[in-house]
């Protein structure tokens, strides 16, 4: 017998029961929201966003939209989902690693350009807490249809031994900034577009200093939170708040400076890194860089302006025995 649904909570209820939830309330993903998603950004329901070869799925526009309207974005949010979603679905990125992994990573999208300002994202105090819409709804977004269309469901595809709370809902908008290039335009978005990046991430490891008000001091606080990962492979993302961003400025640095010297000084030796199970063909007191090169150093700014609180966004990279996760960028079209 068809399920009757006689509310919105019996809805809710339904969802939860189907395994379509997070573990979250969602919003009941009827036919007159999904197809309004669509039609608003004026996107065919069947065009195909990717695939999933190792797992014969298909990702369609209209599953999509499901799952959008499921996480609580309003049709205006779509396009950022949708670019997220294609980021993912690149062969580059390796979905089916990061989300079938005992770590227990998640997707970080890391959002660019004028969509910021435009759809509301926060990039300010909290910005990878709670309490902005557009923030937690398009992180949210991108992992139920990681679950719902690209099966990674905890106990069964997703083998996260503990995860983090980044498999709910992971976003980082990022701060306009008037002086310095932003991390979007280093990697090729033009400064009037927007854009995502998507990033297979450990959860973010804080970075206090209240004490260092020059620039050496306060990179090597940063340093020596990544050097505690002794992740060898991928980018790092490297949050710096407003207050140690001022540091940094006032001292006449350039984002290639400060690159440089986290570049110089977050190197790890074999005996470190031998014990993530990675290059065994390093000596014990060889030394290797965390980062391919200077590149890998990411620097977004964000974060509010009370207090000396930054981060450090590590990535995963796979057990070391297959193919890792790298990151993927795309134009969000508004």
């Amino acid at each position: 017998m068809a399920h009757q649904v006689e509310s919105e909570v019996d809805a809710i209820e339904y969802a939860f029961d189907r395994g379509w939830s997070d573990g979250l309330p969602v919003v009941p993903p009827t036919r007159d929201r999904i197809d309004r998603m669509l039609a608003e950004n004026r996107i065919d329901p069947g065009r195909e966003v990717g695939s999933v070869p190792e797992r014969k799925r298909t990702i369609s526009a209209e599953l999509v939209a499901a799952n959008a309207v499921m996480a609580g974005c309003t049709d205006t949010l779509f396009p950022v989902v949708l670019a997220a979603v294609e980021a993912v679905l690149d062969a580059a990125f390796n979905i089916v690693g990061p989300s079938a992994s005992t770590g227990g990573a998640a997707p970080l999208v890391i959002v660019h350009g004028p969509v910021v300002d435009s759809l509301r994202f926060n990039p300010d105090t909290a910005v990878l807490g709670a309490g902005n819409r557009s923030n937690l709804t398009v992180g949210r977004a991108l992992n139920l249809v990681i679950r719902n269309g690209i099966g990674s469901v905890p106990g069964d595809l997703d083998r996260a031994t503990v995860a983090h709370a980044g498999r709910i809902a992971y976003c980082l908008p990022e701060a306009p900034c008037s002086d310095w290039q932003t991390q979007g335009e280093e990697l090729g978005v033009p400064a009037d577009r927007s854009a995502v990046t998507v990033l297979a991430a450990e959860a973010p490891h804080s970075v206090a200093d209240h004490v260092n008000d020059e620039p050496d001091g306060l990179v090597e606080s940063f340093a020596r939170v990544a050097r505690t990962t002794n992740y060898a492979g991928a980018a790092i993302v490297f949050v710096i708040c407003p207050e140690h961003r001022s540091v940094f400025s006032e001292a006449g640095w350039t984002r290639e400076m400060i690159r440089g010297a986290l570049f110089e000084r977050t190197t790890a030796t074999g005996r470190e890194i031998h014990a993530t199970g990675r290059h065994d063909d390093l000596g014990v007191d060889e030394r290797i860089t965390l980062t391919p090169d200077r590149e890998g150093i990411w620097i977004v700014f964000a974060g509010g302006s009370a207090g000396g609180h930054s981060a450090i966004i590590p990535p995963w990279l796979g057990s070391g025995r297959g193919a890792g996760s790298r990151p993927v960028t795309r134009i969000v079209s508004t």
